[in-house]
């Protein structure tokens, strides 16, 4: 079998963002922001009342994002970076259980696959570069 990076970063990327829009929906719809907020409060995570709206809404808008490839590396980025905000403060205290690790240690690495990779193929991309007219030097003269 060929080897396709391409479409292993696809795969990552749509796994991962869809598991954080259900994260994201799940916060928002279904515990509600004052549970996840309370949570928060409990296992740990500083800021609670900045971090649990701030997780909830980028995980619920930024991950169907990320899963169609818009924007992925910085998106993918900042979901690394508010997963491990939320998840070191309660390892580090204590409040957290290794085996509670599974599923934000996957949505880590993941993302940061995503981050370093690139989004992989096939993805919805900024392709307004290749639309530019060329961009002709004042006093030159083609030849």
């Amino acid at each position: 079998m060929r080897r396709q990076p391409e479409y292993a970063l696809a795969l990552i990327r749509v796994a991962v963002g869809m598991v954080f829009a259900w994260h994201g929906f799940h916060k928002i719809f279904e515990l509600g922001l004052g549970n996840v907020t309370a949570a928060y409060q409990l296992s740990g995570v500083p800021l609670p009342l900045l971090f649990a709206p701030l997780a909830a809404v980028l995980e619920l808008v930024g991950g169907p994002l990320l899963a169609l490839g818009l924007g992925a590396r910085g998106l993918a980025g900042t979901l690394a970076l508010i997963t491990a905000s939320v998840t070191l403060a309660p390892l580090l205290s204590g409040r957290l259980s290794l085996a509670a690790l599974e599923v934000p240690l996957l949505l880590l690495v993941g993302s940061l696959a995503v981050m370093v990779g690139g989004p992989g193929s096939p993805a919805l991309k900024d392709r307004s570069g290749a639309v530019r007219p060329p961009v002709r030097v004042a006093g030159r003269k083609r030849g």
